[in-house]
């Protein structure tokens, strides 16, 4: 079994060689990267609007299972 304090040792070298490896990328020109137009630059929209999307459905489900029925309003079914 391991103690979780091994398992914090092992997330801390991790992150540390993260942050490490990443550095000399990073240091690359700036005005190459800002030249280049990037390939992903159509995701942006998409990964906003889904998380909107996201959001409306996270709150219509809360009104639908946890206000309406507090306020006795029954949706879906009838039941017999």
């Amino acid at each position: 079994m391991d103690s979780p304090l091994k398992a914090g040792r092992v997330a801390l070298l991790s992150v540390v060689m993260l942050v490490l490896l990443a550095g000399p990328a990073s240091a690359s020109s700036s005005v190459v990267v800002a030249a280049a137009k990037p390939w992903h630059f159509w995701i942006a929209p998409v990964l906003a609007l889904s998380f909107v999307g996201l959001l409306f459905m996270m709150l219509v489900g809360y009104v639908v299972r946890v206000v309406m029925l507090k306020y006795g309003i029954r949706v879906g079914r009838k039941t017999t």
